[in-house]
């Protein structure tokens, strides 16, 4: 190795240790805060995460600094998986129906979120798991389309981020049919302006694969409590 590239290479090795340890703390808050809810404390995830608590003050002030950096990094894994799939769509109502389904779904397809979300209080923390911002930028080209119609933009913007986070809410804190978040969406679109049949139609579509990385948090808890 080239004397001058040893710093580099140091601070690259540092760097990703960082990352390694911070990504540890979040997967250990994820595991803590879906038995006991953000009431959790930080000997908890300490004690998770096997390591000292001078370790977690290098990353987290606050226990609420932890829940909000865990909640920010989980909307990010889905976004991240959701936002290319709804990208593929022209039709800004299937887009926006695709985006809040597989959201919903993602709630029962891992376990851990589900529980995540059932712990927090409704709706202010669990609003930032469900990237209403990329929902927003559909509604508005809906509107711009006049697909959908006779409705204001903030209106439409309430109505869908009420309709998700309730719903997905409900997903987390009790058994539904299958098709619950097929129903929720399906009145969601109606509410927009898109008419009925359209609506079931849209909502009848069959959903792309939600596949996340396997660095992502939801899948290396899902592996440790295997």
């Amino acid at each position: 190795m080239n004397p001058d590239e040893i710093p580099n290479h140091r601070t690259r090795v540092a760097a990703e240790r960082r990352e390694k340890t911070r990504a540890r703390l979040l997967e250990s808050a994820l595991h803590v805060f879906s038995r006991k809810g953000p009431q959790a404390v930080i000997d908890d995830v300490i004690a998770q995460a096997g390591m000292a608590r001078g370790s977690f003050y290098n990353y987290f002030r606050t226990n609420e600094e932890l829940l909000a950096a865990l909640a920010s990094e989980l909307n990010n894994e889905l976004i991240r998986a959701i936002d290319p799939l709804v990208l593929g769509l022209d039709d800004p109502a299937e887009r926006v129906a695709r985006g809040a389904r597989m959201q919903l779904h993602a709630i029962t397809q891992f376990p851990y979120l589900g529980a995540f979300i059932s712990r927090l209080p409704f709706p202010t923390a669990n609003s930032s798991l469900l990237g209403l911002r990329f929902l927003t930028r559909d509604i508005a080209h809906g509107i711009a389309a006049q697909r959908f119609r006779q409705i204001q933009p903030r209106v439409a913007i309430d109505l869908v981020a009420g309709v998700v986070l309730s719903a997905a809410y409900a997903l987390a804190c009790e058994p539904l049919a299958a098709d619950y978040p097929e129903q929720s969406v399906c009145q969601m679109l109606q509410g927009l302006g898109v008419d009925g049949a359209e609506a079931q139609r849209i909502v009848a579509l069959p959903l792309p694969e939600l596949s996340l990385p396997d660095s992502a948090i939801l899948l290396r808890v899902g592996a440790d409590s295997a």
